[in-house]
This record gives structure tokens, C-alpha cells and sequence, in this order.
């Protein structure tokens, strides 16, 4: 009787075994579920622009800037409007008002879309340009034209985005004390808040406006 029961014991043991080793066979079998990124289609249009495309757009982790119109400026809060951005700096003497006297006939050419459309200055000089100087400065070209600033990591962050760079010129000849070289392209956010495409310095206004347009008409 005890052999009878011990031997109940080691077959009841063996099939506990077994059954613990088919549950970890099982387990081992299932593959871990993986979420797919979720895809992002690419606009037809990209194709006749007439700019420097990102084929694929560009992702530009959102951010949140003190802007000129009294109010933070937050990329993602401007889904579904088109952006266009330049970093500069008011005492720019060259390729900042050159630009902007641009932009300014570009935002005429297209009827001033505010509602669809925002040209933002991201000022690369956050040392001079404060607020108080920062806003007659942009909407001297324009009232609807946007001015942003940040300081440090920030700003340093958002233009690695783009791959802008700005590096200061000591001028000891100048009432400035300074100039600062830096990159003098406007860049093209989508509606869907990516980098779409770049327009170097010196683009025909024209070309800006023939790509505004169909995007604004797609």
C-alpha cells in the first residue's frame, strides 16, 4: 500500500513536470507583440515642388517658445496650417531683411493667409533680441508675422532639428561687438507638422509662392 502510494505520488509529480515544461514550451513559442509605427503618408505633391525636399517629411518634436504675440507659441497647437521658418537676428545687415522683405511679397502673393499659413522668426541672438525689440522688428515687414525666442539648450535643440547652426563674430571695428554667421534658408513645416522642404538663401520668391500654393490648394 505504501508502494501504491508513492508511486501515485511520482506519477502525479512527473505529469506536474510535464506539464510545466509544455506551458514554458508554449510560452517560449509566442512571439512578444510589437506595435507598428504608425504610417504616415506622404503628400503626392512633394514631387512638384520646387524647393529642397525631405522625401520622407521630416518628424520636428514639438516646442513651446515665448513668442511676440503675447502668447507661448507651440508647434503642435498649429496642425493643419503650414509654417514657414527662418533663424536669424534682428541686426542681421544682410540676409534677414533681404529675407523678409521676401517673405513679404510671398504672404501678398497668396492673399495673407493667416488662417493657413504662419512665417515665424526664431531669433538665434536671444542675448539682444528681447521681446521689446523682437516685435516692431518683425512686424515691420508684416502684423501677422511671428517672432520667437529661447535661450540656451532650448533653442540650441530646435535647430539641431533642422540642422541650422549660428556661430557669433566678434567685430571689434563695430558698434555691434558682434555678428553672427548663421543659416540663412527658410524651412517648410507641413500640415501635419513636419519638415517638408528648404528654400536656400536667394530663392526666387516666385518658387516659394508656386509651392505655398499648391500645398494650400491640394
Amino acid at each position: 500500500m505504501v508502494f501504491k502510494r508513492a508511486s501515485l505520488c511520482l506519477a502525479a509529480l512527473a505529469a506536474a513536470l510535464l506539464t510545466l515544461a509544455a506551458c514554458g514550451a508554449t510560452a517560449s513559442s509566442i512571439p512578444a507583440t510589437v506595435t507598428p509605427e504608425p504610417e504616415v503618408e506622404t503628400p503626392a505633391y512633394l514631387g512638384d515642388l520646387r524647393g529642397a525636399v525631405f522625401d520622407p517629411p521630416r518628424p520636428i518634436s514639438d516646442f513651446t517658445f515665448a513668442s511676440t504675440t503675447g502668447e507661448s507659441f507651440t508647434l503642435s497647437e498649429h496642425r493643419g496650417e503650414l509654417i514657414l521658418i527662418y533663424f536669424g537676428y534682428r541686426s542681421c545687415p544682410d540676409f534677414c531683411p533681404t529675407t523678409f522683405a521676401e517673405l513679404k511679397r510671398v504672404y501678398a502673393a497668396l492673399n495673407e493667409p493667416a488662417d493657413r499659413l504662419k512665417i515665424v522668426f526664431v531669433t538665434v541672438d536671444p542675448e539682444r533680441d528681447t521681446m521689446d525689440y523682437l516685435k516692431p522688428y518683425v512686424e515691420f515687414f508684416h502684423q501677422d508675422f511671428i517672432g520667437v525666442r529661447e535661450e540656451g539648450e532650448g533653442l540650441q535643440a530646435l535647430m539641431d532639428q533642422f540642422g541650422a547652426v549660428a556661430e557669433k563674430r566678434q567685430m571689434s571695428d563695430s558698434a555691434l561687438n558682434y555678428l553672427i554667421d548663421h543659416t540663412a534658408s527658410l524651412f517648410l513645416i507641413g500640415a501635419d507638422g513636419r519638415l517638408q522642404a528648404q528654400y536656400l538663401y536667394g530663392t526666387d520668391d516666385a518658387d516659394i509662392t508656386h509651392d505655398l500654393q499648391i500645398i494650400l490648394e491640394a
